[in-house]
This record gives structure tokens, sequence and C-alpha cells, in this order.
């Protein structure tokens, strides 16, 4: 699974394992697409704007209306299945105030799993292998650039 463009345009493409041509199943813009690990559900964004939309489809293209959910966009993926499919962590918030939220994929319920209080970016995360934990970098901007002219 692939966001990328063809002579059609930009879309979200399969592309099958064993070789062939890659399948088109949404035309428009896809990136940082993730597939649910029972493969009923892949979830994108839509653009590259400071947040954008959280898209999802089933792998025949069919729509998957999710709530409003916005996520920051740039650096890795911003979303990510529990190993049992239930749920998907996601990134929300501006750059600087960025917190998980968890989807419940059956009930599209959300809610918030940090209130993180150190005003840093957080690049990209992963999900323990048990479910149990979330793995993430802080980006935090702490430096001073200065030019010191010593004339002689």
């Amino acid at each position: 699974m692939t966001g990328g463009s063809n002579a059609e345009g930009p879309g979200l493409f399969k592309i099958p394992a064993a070789g062939g041509a890659p399948q088109r199943i949404v035309t428009g813009s896809a990136f940082d697409p993730v597939w649910s690990p029972d493969g009923n559900l892949i979830v994108y964004s839509a653009d590259q704007m400071a947040t954008a939309p959280l898209l999802a489809v089933r792998p025949d293209g069919s729509r998957v209306n999710l709530p409003g959910i916005r996520v920051p966009t740039g650096g890795g993926g911003r979303a990510r299945f529990l190993p049992n499919g239930k749920g998907l962590v996601y990134l929300q918030g501006s750059v600087g105030k960025q917190d998980f939220w968890l989807l419940d994929v059956s009930t599209m319920q959300t809610r918030q799993l940090t209130r993180l209080a150190n005003p840093a970016t957080t690049t990209t995360f992963d999900i323990a292998p048990d479910g149990s934990r979330i793995v993430f970098d802080r980006l935090r901007e702490h430096s001073d650039v200065v030019l010191i002219d010593l004339k002689k």
C-alpha cells in the first residue's frame, strides 16, 4: 500500500507482492497509509497542510466515515493500529502541542491518551508488539545561532 501518482494523477495504490500492476483504490493525494492488522481498513491523510484530515477506506476503495480527526503532517506516520486491530492510536494537535489519542475502531469513539506538557514535536511513533506501550520521539528546539565577527 502506498500513496503515489501515475499517468492518471495521484492516488492510493495496492502493490501486488507477487508482481503486476499497482491497483488504484483511491483517487487524490494519499500520504502515510497504514493498513489494519486484519487487512480490513486503511487510514491515510489527504494533504500536507499543517494538519490534515485522517481518512479511511476498505481494501476495495469504499469509504469509511471517521470522526473529525486531524493529524499533523510531515515526518513519519501519524497513526498506528494496535496489534489486535481494535484501536488506532494517532497524534493530534499543532506543532509543539501534540498528544496521543485512541480511536476505538468498532464504536468510532475517540479518547485522549496523553497530556504532554513539554512543548515539543513528535515526528514519529510506533506501538510495542504487545500493544502495551507507545514508543515515540520528542524534538524540542533549544539552539541559538549566533555569528560573532571578530575583526583583526
